[in-house]
């Protein structure tokens, strides 16, 4: 048998691995045309089809293939080939590694050799790691990063608490908080008898195989101005085949709970920030109505009903961290939407600045004009003053609206009104209480 025919047997037996094991992930896999590729680094796919290179191939165990053919089949999961945008190829292929390396693991499968890992990213959307990892080369090239920047995304073979290329999990998590719920990573360091009950090689350090992972690569359908319009619906046809393949390893019982909420999660409608905002806010306003006009909606079923006149609000108060780490574009499109809102309520709006300390209240009613202004501050972030704040000053506002990056964690205990958190995206941690709105 020639290499390239061995090759090619490697690759299906490999893929038959993942259909009789990993039900989920060979239904996706069956979906890509296969295309031997001698110029990628080893494997790629966009959605359509799946590149290897025979000679990265040749070098790696079926068990390798497998796990580097479900790496794959997880980033079209995760929609990476269809959320790219403008960003660096590299770059977004790097943070796309990291955003489904622990989701790999915990599906049941060892990281191919090369893979990186870092505990510290699991569970977060590639764009948020990517945000990272940007960073993190700005403050190499502005002068030398720090010591975490420099051990970021380290491969798999280099890992903390890994070893050479045949090690089954080189660099398990150290923090296990970092984790997806569920993930049992010791499993990953247990070796799996491949389905087909044969193998091709055993991965060792010998093996000449590329320290890099599989590439994902933009869908071929997107592509000029037709870019927004062909995502959505490459987007939707895309979870209608992962629902299936989903549906269908359930139905074998052989579907892992970790990806089962992950993929549900994200197929969820989501709506935007804005809509969430204007949502909390007018669930708590009252409406006024009046019998004269009577409402127009239910005049012709011979129903006369009151027509709405105004919506009343109690005063509502933003806090906005100026500790530095929220910036002007943020509270510049935040306070545009809330602008918006109030001006269709009557009601105060109650602006407080707070570091480490608060400063007194700005307030502005619907007849003024939007609030512009540079918040003052720059020190250390603390919560509590301004909820003692509005205790002092004796409000009972109808919510409170905290503009905030969550670089704290000292809270204060839980108020009688609601209380939303406005985040960027990319931040960490979890408030004890009040409900959460993420930027994009």
């Amino acid at each position: 048998m020639s290499a390239p025919d061995a090759v090619v047997r490697k690759l299906v037996r490999a893929r038959m691995e993942l259909v009789l094991a990993h039900p989920f992930f060979g239904a996706m896999a069956l979906r890509l045309i296969p295309i031997d590729d001698a110029g990628c680094r080893d494997m790629w796919t966009d959605g359509v089809r799946l590149g290897y290179n025979p000679l990265a191939l040749a070098a790696r165990s079926e068990e390798d293939i497998a796990a580097l053919l479900a790496h794959e089949i997880l980033h079209l999961a995760c929609e990476h080939h269809l959320r790219r945008k403008d960003r660096d190829p590299a770059l977004w292929n790097k943070a796309c590694d990291l955003a489904i390396a622990a989701l790999l693991v915990e599906s049941g499968f060892t990281l191919p050799r090369g893979h990186p890992f870092e505990a510290t990213q699991a569970g977060k959307p590639a764009e948020a790691i990517y945000a990272a990892l940007t960073g993190d080369i700005e403050q190499r090239h502005g002068g030398g990063g720090s010591q975490k920047a420099k051990a970021s995304a380290v491969p798999a073979e280099t890992a903390p608490g890994g070893g050479d290329g045949d090690t089954p999990f080189a660099g398990a998590p150290t923090d296990p908080k970092a984790a997806p719920p569920g993930a049992d990573f010791s499993s990953a360091t247990r070796q799996r008898q491949s389905a087909s009950g044969k193998k091709d090689g055993d991965g060792r350090p010998g093996d000449t195989s590329s320290r890099s992972v599989g590439e994902v690569r933009d869908h071929p359908d997107l592509d000029g101005e037709r870019q927004e319009s062909e995502r959505r619906d490459l987007t939707e046809k895309l979870r209608q085949d992962v629902n299936q393949s989903r549906r269908a390893a359930a139905a074998m019982g052989n579907m892992p709970a970790g990806l089962e909420r992950f993929l549900v999660e994200l197929a969820r409608p989501k709506l935007d920030w804005a809509t969430l905002l204007r949502r909390f806010i007018l669930a708590r306003a009252v409406s006024d109505y009046s019998w004269s006009p009577p409402s127009r909606r239910h005049v012709h079923m011979g129903l006369y009903l009151p027509s709405p006149r105004s919506m009343t609000l109690g005063d509502v108060v933003l806090a906005i961290d100026t500790s530095g780490s929220v910036d002007e574009a943020l509270l510049a499109a935040f306070y545009a939407e809330l602008s918006a809102i109030l001006d269709v309520c009557d009601t105060r709006l109650l602006v407080y600045c707070c570091d480490a300390a608060v400063g007194e209240a700005r307030i502005f009613t619907r007849i003024d004009p939007p609030p512009a202004f540079v918040p003052t501050g720059g020190g250390g972030t603390d919560f509590r003053p301004v909820f003692a704040k509005v205790e002092a000053d004796g409000l009972n506002p109808a919510c409170l609206i905290y503009c905030t990056d969550l670089a704290c964690d000292r809270f204060p205990a839980e108020p009688p009104y609601p209380v939303l958190w406005a985040v960027p995206a990319t931040a960490q941690g979890q408030p004890p209480f009040g409900d959460v709105l993420r930027f994009p």
